[in-house]
Order: structure tokens, then C-alpha cells, then sequence
């Protein structure tokens, strides 16, 4: 049968064995751990997904219900009467109500020109013919002045007024062009008495403006034009189209370049939205319908019904609908949009990219289809991402959690086997120390006992044997009892006022006798004037014995070791330097952990409990000091003891 390698055997057993399992529930743990997560975020992005569509939905057929509901609500309007009980339309809405020869606009003033006019009453041209005859067929204007001036005092408005505009051009042929501005005026004064189908303030404007345009003065003329266009802009003037543009474009050649408003824009959006439905109209009469219309970038709503003979149009403006609209909008965390036929934006916006719900024409009966989009597909998939992170890194601070947890557990584990490790070894070592006295005390005394040594002077010595390994063994116990009452906090010290001169004189000399039986020389070194220190007898000698006996130990070749004393600043510093084998960098911290011992000294075969230089730190720390190593190996040790010194009262 094939035997089982040692490295694997040793690994199954405890603690090893037990690093093993927990190591294999770490791994099942983390791939139940990843699997879950992974499925936790798929189900949260499926989730997610269908919330989305879900709200995307739910917002068309939002929107579609406020549209259709404005839509009824303008519906209403259609049976709109004039009169003077008659209710008006609210802000941004228009009423145009017309037949094959006139249209009506309510409120007044709410479009800028009309699709037709009634024929205006107005005086025969015969009342005017002698006048134009000498001004057109005889060439003589200041005869015709005359005669236009004798008509301006008719009590008939319209006589009067087309005689101002005669008169008035007239003067303007004689080089009399001051007296054709009051005549201007006084034909402004008329309103909107037509005058060749046209309100005569109207036409005494553009006039002014063409004298003042042919005096070359700007000033003026400014002025002139810029109350032509605010009449033009205000609706007050019926007029056609054509007549609209002609005097508009005037105002805007002697005014230069002037940006219309967005009011203006609007009223010029809803002009031409009710000119295209009269139109229609005019070629099927019979209809009625709904219909947004982008004119200029700007929607326009109508609502329409007609017969053969009449039709009613109620107008939306931009203001109205772009608030009916953001109503629409409000709250739903989506971006919407009403596309006509041909695919063209008519209200709103939205993102081509990402998901969308739609609502047909034919599903909604609106002039259009809606779509409902997101307002950034960016940031819900920033906030879908935001969402992932915070689950990754929930996972993260799990997974971190478990892989610190399972380092430490580890690193405690595999301490504990280099702490039983160190303490087998230490238990070896302490018994080997032991059995070489013991050995000696058991054979000396059989021998002393069975009387099997007859001369006196070698039972003397076997005396002196007895006595040193007893001495030996005490010494031992001791070091052991000290080190197990310091580990445990229990040791107490006796602090007293110390002249570190004589006490190290003392130490060191109780060590020599002892060293000097082994061929050892301990030399002492001693700076002048060493301050006293505050220190326990005691525990102090009994570190700077262990020094020395690692001195001598570690020191086969050299027989010498160094003790120097001096002061450092406010300290004293203590060396005990030897010549020995030396200690690696690597090693210098870990010798003064307890049961840990250098490997020159296993390799040296050098016996050893490794609690001496455990021993010396813990008692020097006692002391509010400090103690450092500099070594090298194959050059030797140097340990040095800082202590302070003694307080002076």
C-alpha cells in the first residue's frame, strides 16, 4: 500500500484540518454568494425594464385622454353665436365664422387678415371723375387739387375720404408735400372708412410714409412706419392677405430689419391656419374634422365643421397648446411628442433611441400619433446603473467582509500552529534542560548512596556537582515561574533609587565567577558621573544576566564580552556586546518574541528555552525603557538598554 506523503498528512491534522474545511465552506460560500448576486441582478434588470415600459405605457394613454379632452372641450365652441350676451373663448383660442362671401373673427382683432370681404359701400367713381380727369387726362394737379379740395367738405364720409387721397397726391405733384401731410391726417382721422377697398387710416399711413421717405426725413419717418406695423400686427383693419403682406413688407423696408415677437409669430401662425381650413372649405364644403398644422415651427389646433354655406373654425394657438400640453406632460417623467402623417414633430420631442410607447391616430381619434419616450435614456440608465453599483458594492463590502473575515480566521489559525510549533520546541528544549541536571543528580546520588565513591576528596566534588546542577535546576524554575508571572501581568515590581555604577559592578561580577569557569572574561566599561536611576533590583539584574548568558553562549570562538554604561541625553544606556555568531536583519525582531530562537543557534545545536530575550523586554518596557539590537552574522551582538533617568524632586 502506498504511503501517504507527510506534507499531506500533516495538513489533515488539526489545526491544518480544520483550515482545510473552513477554507473549502469559504469557497462553496462564495460561489453561492456570486450566484445569487448574479441572479439578484438579472431579475432587477428584467424588473426594471418592465417597470419602465409599464410607465411609459400608462403615460400615452394619459396624454391621449388630455388631448382628447381639450379636444372636446374645443368642440365646444363650434356652436358659437355672437352677440352681445355671447360668451368669449378663453386666451389662445379663436373663432373664425364665415361664407363664400365674408368671415368673422372672435374676439375681434384675433387674426391679422381674412380669406374674403364683404364688397364695401362706397361713393361712385363719378363723384371723383371731374378731378381725376384734369389730374390723369389734362395734367393739371393744381386744378385738381381744387376740385378734390371742394369735395373734402362733403358730410359724406366716404366722399370726404376718397377726396383727402386724391387731394393729398396732388399736392404731392405740385411740390407741396407739408400741405399733403395735414391732408394725410385728416384722412387718417377717418378709420376704417374703406377707401378703394381699404381703410383710409391705413392708406394715409403708408402716404405719410412715402412723403416723409421722399423728404429724407428718417426721424419721422420711423415713427410713421413703426405705427403702420403696430396697426398691421393688431388686427384692427379688415383686410385680405395680399393687402396684409404689401403694407407689412413696406413698414419692414423703412424700419431695416425688425424681429418679430413671439406673439406676433403666433397671430401670423393662426392668419395662415385659418386661411388653408376656409380654403378647404371652399373645395369641400361639407366636412368637418380636427387638424394641427405647423406653420413656421409653430402648431396651430383647428377644429372644424362645415355645410354648403357656412363654416365654423375654432383655433388653438401655440400658447394654448404648448400649456395643454405641458399639462399633459406633467408629472409623467417621460418626454412626449404628437407626429402627423408624413412623420414630422407637431408637438413636443422625443428621443429616437430607447424604449417608447406609441397610440396611432386610429386608436386615439387624434390629429396624429403619440409617442412617449424617456426624457434621458442616459440618465434612467444611469439611475438603473446607480442602483447596480450600489448592489455591487454591497456585494464588494460583503465579499470583503468574508475575505478579511477568512484572512484573519486563517492568519489566527496558522499563528496558533507556529505558537504550538514554538511551544513544542520550547517544551523539548525546557525538558532537555532539565534532564542533563537531573541526569547528573541521579547518578551522583546513587553513587553517593551505595557508597561507590571511597576517596573524600572525589565526594567533595560530587558535593560541588550537586550543588551547582541544583543550583542549576533552581535557577531554571525560577526564570520559568517569572516569565509565566509576567506573561500573566502579575509580577510586581520594587522600584528604588539605583547608582547604576555599583549595581552593574555587582552583577557583573556574580557572572564573572561563573563565567570564568567556562573560559570566559566579562570586561566592564563604566563612563564617569552615571546619573542614579529608579529601577527594581532585582528584575533589572535578571535581564542583564540573561544578556550576558546569551553573550556567552552565542560566543564559542570569542571568550570576551563587553558591559559599557554611559549617559545618552536622559537616559542610560546599557551595551552588552559579544563577538559571536550574530543575528540575521530578518530574525532581530522576531528573538525577542517568547519561545523563539535564532537558526544559528539550532544549527549550532546551542541549547535553549528562548524566554531570555522575552524575558529582558518585557522587563525593561517595566521600566519605561527601551531595548535594541544591532547585529551581524559572523561579526556579533550588540543589545542595548535605554532606561530613564531619576526624576529629581
Amino acid at each position: 500500500m502506498a504511503r501517504q506523503p507527510m506534507g499531506i498528512t500533516r495538513w489533515l491534522r488539526p489545526p491544518g484540518r480544520t483550515l482545510a474545511v473552513f477554507l473549502c465552506l469559504m469557497l462553496v460560500l462564495a460561489g453561492a454568494l456570486s450566484w445569487l448576486g448574479w441572479q439578484w441582478l438579472r431579475q432587477d434588470r428584467a424588473l426594471e425594464g418592465q417597470r419602465f415600459r409599464d410607465r411609459l405605457e400608462l403615460a400615452v394613454d394619459q396624454m391621449a385622454v388630455a388631448m382628447q379632452r381639450d379636444l372636446t372641450e374645443l368642440e365646444g365652441y363650434l356652436g358659437f353665436v355672437s352677440g352681445p350676451g355671447a360668451k368669449a373663448p378663453p386666451d389662445g383660442i379663436w373663432i373664425m365664422q364665415g361664407t363664400k362671401s365674408a368671415v368673422d373673427a372672435f374676439p375681434i382683432g384675433g387674426l391679422l387678415y381674412f380669406s374674403t370681404l364683404p364688397d364695401a359701400a362706397e361713393p361712385s367713381a363719378a363723384v371723383f371723375a371731374a378731378g381725376e380727369a384734369l389730374e390723369h387726362q389734362r395734367n393739371d394737379p393744381a386744378k385738381a387739387a381744387a376740385v378734390f379740395r371742394e369735395l373734402a367738405r362733403s358730410p359724406e364720409a366716404g366722399v370726404r375720404a376718397g377726396a383727402w387721397l386724391r387731394l393729398g397726391r396732388n399736392l404731392r405733384k405740385i411740390g407741396r408735400p407739408e400741405e399733403a401731410l395735414r391732408v394725410y391726417d385728416e384722412l387718417a382721422r377717418l378709420g376704417a372708412t374703406p377707401v378703394l377697398g381699404l381703410p383710409a387710416e391705413l392708406l394715409a399711413r403708408e402716404a405719410r410714409g412715402s412723403v416723409f421717405e421722399a423728404m429724407g426725413r428718417g426721424r419721422e419717418l420711423a415713427a410713421e412706419a413703426a405705427l403702420l406695423r403696430a396697426s398691421l400686427w393688431s388686427g384692427r383693419w379688415r383686410l385680405l392677405r395680399p393687402a396684409w403682406e404689401f403694407y407689412r413688407g413696406e413698414a419692414q423696408r423703412w424700419l431695416g430689419a425688425v424681429p418679430s415677437t413671439e406673439q406676433e409669430q403666433d397671430r401670423h401662425a393662426l392668419s395662415i391656419a385659418a386661411d388653408r381650413i376656409y380654403e378647404q372649405w371652399r373645395t369641400e364644403p361639407e366636412s368637418k374634422g380636427r387638424r394641427i398644422l405647423k406653420i413656421n415651427e409653430r402648431p396651430v389646433l383647428a377644429v372644424w365643421t362645415g355645410t354648403s354655406d357656412r363654416l365654423t373654425v375654432v383655433l388653438a394657438g401655440p400658447d394654448h397648446l404648448g400649456s395643454k400640453w405641458t399639462a399633459a406632460l406633467q408629472g409623467r417623467q417621460v418626454q412626449g411628442a404628437l407626429i402627423d402623417a408624413d412623420g414630422l414633430v407637431i408637438l413636443g420631442s422625443f428621443n429616437k433611441s430607447g424604449p417608447r410607447a406609441v397610440r396611432t391616430a386610429a386608436e386615439t381619434r387624434l390629429p396624429g400619433t403619440l409617442h412617449a419616450t424617456s426624457p434621458d435614456p442616459g440618465a434612467v440608465a444611469a439611475d438603473v446603473s446607480g442602483r447596480r453599483r450600489l448592489l455591487y458594492g454591497g456585494f464588494a463590502v460583503l465579499a470583503l467582509t468574508l475575505l478579511a473575515g477568512s484572512f484573519s480566521i486563517i492568519r489566527s489559525i496558522k499563528r496558533e500552529r507556529a505558537v504550538a510549533g514554538l511551544q513544542s520546541e520550547f517544551v523539548s528544549a525546557v525538558s532537555h534542560e532539565f534532564r542533563t541536571p537531573l541526569t547528573s543528580l541521579r547518578q551522583l546520588s546513587e553513587m553517593l548512596a551505595k557508597d561507590r565513591i571511597p576517596d573524600d576528596q572525589d565526594r567533595r566534588k560530587s558535593y560541588d556537582i550537586l550543588s551547582q546542577e541544583t543550583e542549576r535546576l533552581q535557577k531554571l524554575v525560577e526564570s520559568l515561574l517569572d516569565f509565566g508571572r509576567i506573561e500573566a501581568g502579575t509580577l510586581r515590581y520594587h522600584f528604588e533609587p539605583l547608582d547604576p555604577g555599583a549595581w552593574l559592578g555587582g552583577v557583573v561580577a556574580e557572572f564573572q565567577e561563573k563565567a570564568a569557569a567556562r573560559g570566559y572574561r566579562i570586561e566592564l566599561h563604566l563612563a564617569g558621573g552615571l546619573p542614579r536611576i529608579h529601577a527594581d533590583r532585582e528584575s533589572l539584574g535578571l535581564a542583564l544576566r540573561n544578556l550576558l548568558d546569551n553573550a556567552v553562549k552565542y560566543s564559542p570562538e570569542c571568550p570576551t564580552v563587553w558591559v559599557e554604561a554611559a549617559r545618552e541625553r536622559d537616559r542610560l544606556a546599557i551595551r552588552v556586546r559579544d563577538q559571536g555568531m550574530g543575528i540575521p536583519a530578518s530574525e532581530q525582531k522576531a528573538v525577542f518574541k517568547r519561545f523563539v530562537r535564532g537558526s544559528g543557534s539550532r544549527a549550532a545545536h546551542i541549547q535553549g528555552t528562548g524566554i531570555g530575550l522575552a524575558l529582558a523586554r518585557h522587563i525593561v518596557e517595566a521600566h519605561d525603557g527601551e531595548i535594541h539590537l544591532q547585529s551581524e552574522p559572523g561579526k556579533g551582538s550588540t543589545f542595548t538598554i535605554l532606561l530613564p533617568l531619576e526624576k529629581k524632586a
